[in-house]
């Protein structure tokens, strides 16, 4: 990305994150088309984003920050896993933005305070023609993590669409378009053997991928088989 506006608060969207940086398979094609839809139009909109974890949620809506920022609007970017602890304020006074994405909503599960504040954000932002955008893992429905039925109520009215983990099959493939966006040197052969000897969730891959250029680096070799047994105790 290239200078995104400053984003508020304490937390800011992973930088690297953008669209053309997520990769998108055919199950996912619809929802990058209407968060782009939503990234470029002037009205506002409340849409949550659900799927399993490892899915690249987290991932996706900071890139949506971004992609918003350099629309030039005016948002709040909130990963909810980290600011459960700061007290309900920080998601207060947001409705005069362009935008608030919330990060992991799930977190706020069996906590009155936030279920309340959460209320109040929807309610003050829908008023106030602010977008709304929340991702959550879908390992619970709606009804099982929100006690507060006004709550329960908005939340189950905003546009929901789901991100679809990658795939088996789109492994490999998945995998070399990251190598080539974050310019890792990593060959199809030691790719095979990666997804061979490993989970197949591409998250955690994609972690491994990265700790072996780190490593690499260090030890100032390339990434081959060899290494990669050496480093991953394999």
């Amino acid at each position: 990305m290239n200078n995104p506006q400053q984003l508020i608060f304490p937390f800011k969207a992973d930088q690297r994150a953008s669209f053309s940086n997520f990769f998108c398979t055919q199950d996912n094609a619809a929802l990058l088309t209407r968060l782009d839809q939503i990234v470029n139009d002037k009205n506002s909109h409340e849409l949550i984003i659900d799927g399993v974890e490892g899915s690249g949620k987290s991932f996706l809506i900071q890139s949506i920050c971004n992609e918003l920022s350099l629309a030039q609007k005016k948002l709040a970017f909130i990963p909810m896993k980290k600011a459960l602890d700061m007290g309900v304020e920080i998601v207060q006074n947001l409705a005069s933005l362009d935008a608030v994405c919330i990060d992991d909503i799930q977190s706020i599960e069996n906590n009155a305070n936030w279920e309340e504040a959460f209320f109040h954000l929807i309610n003050e932002c829908h008023q106030s023609q602010c977008s709304l955008i929340f991702s959550v893992t879908s390992n619970k429905s709606l009804d099982d993590l929100f006690k507060l039925p006004d709550l329960l109520s908005r939340v189950k009215r905003m546009e929901h669409m789901t991100l679809k983990a990658v795939q088996d099959q789109d492994l490999i493939e998945a995998l070399i378009f990251k190598c080539k966006k974050l310019d890792i040197n990593l060959g199809q052969s030691e790719l095979d053997f990666l997804v061979k000897y490993h989970a197949r969730d591409f998250s955690i891959l994609l972690e491994k991928v990265m700790f072996l250029d780190q490593r690499a680096g260090e030890l100032k070799r390339k990434i081959t088989i060899p290494l990669m047994k050496e480093i991953l105790s394999l």
